[in-house]
């Protein structure tokens, strides 16, 4: 979401997979490579049977750049927020193709969190941490004492809100891991408009974290988050500046671009941590993203011409082939075909007798209210709503010592086997103390656009594979080329990867290292995807034959 949004957004655990990936090693052999969505039966039982265990098994040593006496990789992570996968197909990417020939991606990587928006998204890539963990499940919520926070403001995320909320969940980052391997290696976040998206990604460990701002005089230039300041006179260069904020498309992702190489330039950063917004705002939401095809070649075609601009600077300075470039999205893009009123929602809550904290409306529906006891009444309400285009309605109730979502409406529009246990594998992402009351999952195609938000053509924030599924690909030193993996990817699972790829621990973290895109791989980390390959491979499975049904109907 762009900062043009604010207004009509809102008024108001998983276990960690990794263990020790430095002990023992294996060899990667190819996963097999299923191309097509969604997977058939067959296919499944494949890849969680022998397909995987032969493929993950082997037995040549852990690549580690470290213990081979080489210097500590560099690495480039690329969010192009709330891009789809079906952009990476785009014609005249010659830097891109590149990469993708001589690295390993992902057909079925999804976010793997709600809600699928840039800030959770964010925090998530640089902790390896899922929101219940991280208690930052979107751009506001109501807290344990019923309270609403927000973080969309400048103010709020210069102040440090942001950055004290990951110190307080005590989550690892992946900034502070790689200060730990080498004290010297500096760690870099930017984007473009997206202060928050940038402040996310680098977190309260990042050396310098920037972004840019429309100015009292007109202007569009570059500023940075207090305590993470660049080198003096880095952010002065006329040439990161532009005289108006009302910029032609491509023209924000370049000016990021550009801070990049500049800041490369100057301070020889490892680790490198881009948002690029335009794929989200305006191509995706205003203009419907895939819907404009002239638009996503347009905005692909320059992003590859910055990749390009930016890779010519890493070998001028002789370090390009001692470089990881991950390529990526933060959450998809869903085009819109129906809406739901806000206001249907809005009264259903009003007639259980209780009042709404906070609200988030996107493709998904999620409510903070302010009487407990009033949570299953405004459930049950919304779910009599009848409204054929509402998949499922959530109530959030204790059990145990916990919480669990429990579903107030009938089987009747789930329309694939298996997306009740998809639907409770998201809904645990985010069930911690600052969770939504109630969750109003909407089919394939679905959204609530109120306010300004009602001339959007697409939107994300929910369940829906299309919503939910990324694109990702790694490439560089340690990286197996040419290959393509069907593996489930999770945001989660970016940042101990990276670690991984660098010859550094990821100690705390709930993803695990992607090992099968790893020349070589410890054997732990080759268990552990094995393992949860078992049990993602139904999930995204029931998402994309749930969406294809959906979409049908």
């Amino acid at each position: 979401m762009c900062m043009n949004c604010s207004p009509y957004r809102s008024a108001c655990s998983h276990q960690p997979e990794n263990a020790n990936e430095h002990a023992g090693a294996e060899a990667v052999e190819p996963f097999a490579a299923f191309l097509h969505a969604p997977i058939s039966r067959r296919k499944l039982l494949s890849v969680v049977g022998s397909g995987v265990a032969a493929g993950l098994v082997g037995g040549a040593l852990h690549w580690n750049p470290l213990a081979r006496g080489k210097s500590l990789p560099y690495v480039v992570l690329i969010v192009l927020d709330g891009a789809r996968p079906d952009y990476f197909g785009v014609p005249g990417t010659p830097n891109l193709q590149r990469l993708m020939r001589n690295g390993t991606h992902y057909t079925n990587a999804f976010a793997g969190i709600l809600e699928s928006e840039t800030p959770s998204g964010h925090v998530t890539i640089a902790t390896g941490s899922d929101p219940a963990r991280t208690g930052i499940p979107s751009f506001w919520w109501a807290n344990a004492d019923n309270v609403q926070v927000s973080l969309f403001s400048p103010t709020k995320i210069r102040a440090g809100d942001m950055e004290n909320l990951i110190r307080q969940a005590r989550v690892p980052t992946l900034a502070a891991a790689v200060h730990a391997g080498n004290a010297n290696a500096k760690v870099v976040a930017l984007s473009g408009s997206k202060y928050y998206a940038a402040d996310a990604i680098g977190g309260p460990d990042a050396d310098i974290t920037m972004y840019f701002q429309g100015t009292a005089t007109g202007d569009f230039s570059p500023t940075y988050i207090p305590g993470h300041a660049p080198p003096g006179g880095l952010l002065t260069s006329p040439r990161l500046t532009t005289k108006s904020t009302h910029l032609s498309l491509g023209v924000e992702n370049r000016l990021a671009m550009q801070l990049a190489v500049d800041t490369f330039n100057r301070v020889r950063q490892h680790v490198t941590l881009i948002n690029l917004p335009e794929f989200d705002w305006p191509l995706g939401h205003v203009d419907g993203g895939i819907i404009d095809r002239a638009g996503v070649t347009t905005l692909m075609q320059s992003f590859d011409r910055d990749l390009g601009m930016l890779q010519s600077a890493y070998r001028k300075a002789g370090v390009l082939d001692n470089t990881l470039f991950v390529l990526m999205a933060d959450h998809g893009m869903m085009p819109l075909r129906h809406r739901i009123a806000q206001s249907d929602l809005q009264n259903a809550v009003a007639r259980a007798g209780t009042t709404l904290v906070s609200q988030t409306y996107t493709s998904a529906t999620f409510l903070w209210v302010k009487d407990s006891g009033r949570i299953v009444a405004a459930a049950q309400n919304i779910a009599r709503l009848l409204n054929p285009h509402i998949q499922s309605v959530y109530a959030r109730l204790p059990a145990g010592s916990g919480y669990s979502y429990v579903r107030v409406t009938g089987p009747e529009l789930l329309r694939a086997a298996g997306t009740e246990g998809a639907n409770q594998y998201l809904l645990q992402s985010f069930n911690g103390p600052n969770a939504p009351d109630i969750v109003a999952v909407f089919a394939e195609g679905v959204g609530c656009e109120p306010g300004g938000q009602a001339g959007w053509k697409a939107d994300h924030g929910g369940t829906s594979w299309q919503a939910q599924h990324i694109p990702l690909l790694l490439s560089g030193p340690g990286i197996r080329a040419g290959h393509v993996s069907s593996f489930p990817a999770r945001l989660v699972d970016i940042a101990p990867t990276v670690l991984q790829a660098m010859g550094l621990p990821n100690p705390g973290m709930q993803g695990l290292a992607l090992a099968d895109a790893l020349v070589r791989a410890p054997a732990r980390a080759v268990q552990a995807q094995r393992s949860a390959s078992r049990r993602l491979m139904p999930v995204v499975t029931s998402l994309q034959q749930e969406s294809q049904r959906e979409l049908a109907a």
